[in-house]
């Protein structure tokens, strides 16, 4: 008969043990039925790919952050310098990111093999990270207030001084998607642009969202914004029209990356294969972005992914090692023309 003192000396160990067995291994697997995907995808897109993601993964949990792609670059930094990173999963349009990361150790080395034919330029040559989808950013106008002679042609146009408090951009310090056109079109034509940018009295504030508001209250009836948050309106305000630059539109890489540090590698894994599935791509193209694998359709109202490519500005192995070891100076330099 084992004495009331035995007993609880039992119950206390079965209790270290079953925590113990709970906990991450060393290798980073885990029971963990929850996956944290750390996304700057849309609400309504995460809305949507929730319950397609219930019927495939009846039995783990997704819980989503959802923000801006240098929100979710400060947060997991955090998160990495404090040795406690809830992100298993990350979406996001900051591919300059992804390469630091790499560059540190800080990802999962995964090829999806429904990434396969994903085209070479728009993935880690070392297989930590894939292009998912492809925001395009392009020119948009407001036809009610810009008249046949005020429509620009191209990215450079815009430092004409008939543009002069005419023209709006997103934050490059707040939005990925802007971050990137903001270094190529630098990569491109230099700091001048900006300067002439700033002559003009170019507002540069906000995400996407915020630069489409303008054009369509004619606060600045002209913007760079991305392709799809135009298309969400194409049935709803004729206003407003799309012009894609003679010089190139600039493709944005909407990645996705699995932390080393994820609670489970297996589900992860799982869910990059998902999202590069023919359901998971569809969802993409439901919030009018681009498929990187061929075969799938452009979203409704947009060109051939064909027309995109050829009318586009490159990314270019220089220019991704370039961008990626000076953000921070790409940043300082923008700051010191745009805001000061």
């Amino acid at each position: 008969m084992i004495s009331s003192g035995g007993f609880m000396r039992n119950v206390f160990l079965l209790a270290i043990f079953l925590m113990l067995i709970s906990c991450n291994d060393k290798n980073g697997q885990s029971n963990s039925n929850i996956i944290w995907v750390y996304t700057s995808l849309y609400k309504d897109t995460i809305n949507a790919l929730m319950i397609d993601l219930k019927k495939e993964f009846p039995n783990t949990e997704f819980k989503f952050f959802q923000a801006g792609s240098e929100e979710i670059a400060t947060k997991v930094n955090a998160e990495m310098m404090s040795g406690n990173v809830q992100a298993d999963v990350m979406i996001s349009s900051d591919r300059f990111w992804y390469e630091e990361l790499e560059m540190a150790g800080k990802l999962l080395k995964y090829t999806s093999a429904k990434s396969l034919n994903v085209p070479e330029s728009l993935k880690s040559s070392n297989g930590y990270y894939s292009t998912l989808s492809l925001p395009v950013m392009v020119l948009c106008y407001n036809s009610d207030l810009i008249k046949k002679d005020l429509i620009p042609e191209s990215f450079k146009d815009l430092q004409n001084p008939k543009y002069k408090d005419l023209f709006t951009t997103g934050d490059p310090l707040a939005s990925g998607t802007n971050f990137t056109t903001m270094a190529m079109l630098q990569y491109h034509y230099g700091w001048k642009f900006f300067e002439k940018l700033k002559d003009n009295n170019t507002i540069g504030q906000g995400g996407n969202s915020s630069v489409l508001r303008r054009i369509q209250n004619g606060q600045r009836p002209i913007g760079w914004v991305l392709l799809e948050n135009i298309l969400r309106f194409q049935d709803n305000d004729k206003r407003l029209k799309i012009i894609y630059p003679k010089d190139g539109v600039v493709t944005n890489n909407n990645i996705i990356a699995i932390s080393k540090t994820t609670r489970n590698k297996e589900v992860s894994k799982k869910f990059v294969d998902f999202m590069y599935g023919k359901i998971g791509q569809q969802h993409m193209i439901n919030s009018y972005m681009y498929s990187p694998i061929p075969g799938f359709k452009a979203p409704r109202g947009a060109p051939d992914f064909s027309f995109v490519l050829k009318n586009s500005f490159p990314w270019t192995k220089k220019f991704l090692a370039q961008v990626r070891d000076s953000r921070m100076e790409l940043k300082e330099r923008y700051t010191e023309i745009m805001f000061q």
